[in-house]
């Protein structure tokens, strides 16, 4: 029998390469979206925070249905309800089509997210989890930089080219639907639920290797009292619940409202000379964010969530003050090494620690709703990011934007240092055995 942990990698892999891919080809769609359809600054907020609001409700319930009702029931809805999303986007005769078509595609990335996030945890090994979620975010990378690469080939399609971009997303979520054929419930999830057989089975399809005896030892240290939501209320959980979505909050706050109008940024402000050039640089720059998270593959689960994510915030920050500066005195080359700076400290840390920290340190049956809820506020902040970013850069200027930027990215190292739980090497029940001993 076949390891289904690699399958289940390799499915959550694309789960998250998908979400970078629809996400960063707006980026590039607005290029000339904006010029086909003379959107105004308000259009353009709106349009970019539709499938934030999306993934907003998406998250809450996929979270609560993950739970609910098992990992495995969720993989294919979520993928049917994007490629309808999809299409509606693509062949869209208005901005009202346009903004449902977006709704409907982010609500399908919401559903997905805790899904992934909860698959990555209990598939895998305490002393891999670090390097599956580091694989499984730098997934969300290269989806978004095949993404631009997408659009700046797409572009000199003409002014319709933003429907060929928007209607490319199909392919990788037809490849997703067909990888996830086969992958087997999450045996955490069914020892909690009393199914002990199919758990036997479940286990014995993730672990083949495995003897009789030792699959027996692993599913007796699942076999944790259930816990009620509840047990949320008090300090300790409160804590970790503050750690989960506070920085994640803010990294998308930051990284989402930059990374949607970065390549505008660079063409409206003069650091590109076209279209093609912003999204080439875009590109660049995805690039320095995906080796930062290269870099910590082989290092997460033996330095840390709490240090590297402490690490990148401080980078985040440091890279956008200096932008900021270099911005108000036109210095290009400037600005290009401290967008380099925070890319790289994206990569490094919260890029994929957040991810990581939202379902490590909750219990089986609340797991994948704890990473919904943080899906879910992490994404409203990224949704006022979205709208407020092109109506703030017109009345403040772009310097002023990215220093405000700068202390969110401070607030989440505060956060981090403060409320900061470590994951590393300790498995799932320790973890839970830890709060419920605070």
């Amino acid at each position: 029998m076949a390891d289904s942990r690699g399958h289940a990698l390799g499915a959550a892999m694309l789960g998250m390469l998908l979400d970078g891919y629809d996400l960063s080809i707006m980026a590039v769609v607005l290029l000339p979206l904006s010029s086909a359809w003379h959107l105004q600054a308000t259009e353009t907020g709106i349009l970019m925070a539709m499938a934030l609001l999306g993934s907003l409700i998406g998250g809450l319930f996929g979270g609560f249905f993950t739970d609910r009702f098992g990992r495995r029931r969720l993989l294919f809805p979520n993928i049917f309800l994007y490629v309808l999303g999809a299409l509606i986007s693509a062949f869209s005769p208005d901005t009202a089509a346009l903004f449902a078509g977006r709704f409907i595609t982010g609500l399908a990335i919401g559903l997905d997210y805790p899904l992934v996030a909860t698959i990555v945890a209990e598939y895998s090994q305490s002393a891999q989890r670090g390097n599956r979620f580091a694989r499984v975010n730098l997934a969300w990378y290269v989806g978004a930089l095949l993404s631009t690469l997408v659009g700046w080939a797409l572009l000199s399609t003409g002014p319709d080219s933003w429907r060929w971009m928007l209607g490319s997303a199909i392919v990788p979520a037809l490849a997703l639907l067909w990888l996830r054929r086969g992958l087997p419930e999450s045996p955490r999830w069914l020892v909690r639920k009393g199914q002990h057989q199919q758990a036997e089975e479940a286990l014995a399809q993730l672990q083949p290797a495995y003897s009789p005896a030792q699959r027996q030892a692993e599913l007796e240290s699942f076999q944790i009292q259930r816990q009620s939501w509840r047990i949320l209320l008090r300090k300790a959980w409160l804590r970790r619940l503050f750690l989960s979505v506070f920085p994640w909050f803010c990294l998308d706050v930051v990284g989402l409202g930059i990374g949607l109008y970065f390549p505008m940024v660079l063409r409206d402000n003069g650091l590109a000379s076209s279209n093609a050039a912003a999204a080439a640089i875009n590109a660049a720059f995805l690039i320095i964010s995906a080796l930062g998270i290269v870099f910590i593959v082989s290092r997460l689960d033996r330095w840390g969530r709490i240090p590297l994510q402490s690490a990148g915030f401080a980078l985040m920050s440091l890279g956008l003050a200096v932008f900021a500066l270099c911005s108000w005195n036109h210095w290009i080359m400037g600005v290009y090494l401290a967008a380099a700076v925070y890319s790289f400290g994206v990569g490094i840390g919260p890029g994929v620690t957040v991810f990581a920290l939202a379902v490590e340190i909750f219990p089986t049956e609340l797991r994948a709703s704890a990473a919904g809820l943080a899906t879910a506020l992490s994404r409203l902040g990224a949704f006022f990011s979205a709208v407020l970013f092109p109506i703030f850069e017109k009345s403040w200027g772009i310097p002023l934007v990215l220093v405000f930027m700068s202390v969110v990215a401070l607030l989440g190292l505060l956060a981090t240092l403060i409320y900061g739980v470590e994951s590393r090497m300790k498995s799932l029940e320790e973890l839970e055995n830890l709060t419920a001993k605070n």
